[in-house]
């Protein structure tokens, strides 16, 4: 069989995991115009449809084997790559819900490191702030706006990592906060 385009399988509920991990397969393969619709469909009796066709389906195909069985049910009748890609994010996409994001930080707030080494903590914190980054669609008038914010979620963020160690670092946690409030080089 098909060798799997990403090891997340689109299950309705890591819709923002697969189509990130899908279009970086699918831009590897130079085969993105076909999830865009840029790679226009040639008419039948055009010497290129075959071969767009034919490309079209095994974007396609791939598509559908990324996907479970009952997820790629809804999906397998639709003609083109660009239709379904479109049909997976209107029917998946959470990015205007506010519901993935709520859960994100509910984890966060509650996430401490424990018995976990301190970069591996660092590094769960820092998958949970990403898939916060890729929900945060606010579009800055301002540049020096955009700016600022960015600055103040940082330090947000370097107060919860330091806020979740264990007691026993709390000397590592002053050193942290005293030096300018920014995490050592090999947190970040």
């Amino acid at each position: 069989g098909a060798p799997l385009i990403t090891g997340h399988i689109l299950n309705g509920q890591n819709y923002l995991q697969w189509s990130r991990s899908v279009m970086m397969f699918v831009c590897g393969r130079g085969k993105d115009d076909y999830l865009t619709g840029a790679a226009p469909q040639a008419a039948k009796e055009d010497l290129k449809f075959k071969g767009w066709k034919s490309e079209n389906n095994m974007v396609m195909s791939r598509l559908i084997n990324s996907m479970t069985n009952d997820v790629g049910e809804n999906f397998i009748l639709h003609e083109t790559t660009q239709e379904i890609w479109e049909a997976a994010r209107k029917t998946y996409s959470d990015t205007e819900d506010t519901t993935e994001a709520f859960e994100i930080e509910g984890i966060l707030h509650d996430f401490l490191k424990g018995d976990l080494p301190v970069t591996q903590y660092f590094s769960h914190l820092t998958r949970y702030w990403q898939q916060l980054d890729m929900y945060e669609t606010t579009k800055w008038n301002c540049p020096t706006d955009a700016a600022k914010y960015k600055k103040i979620v940082e330090k947000k963020r370097i107060y919860k990592f330091l806020l979740g160690l264990n007691k026993n670092l709390d000397e590592v946690r002053g050193q942290i906060y005293l030096t300018s409030g920014k995490l050592p080089q090999k947190f970040t």
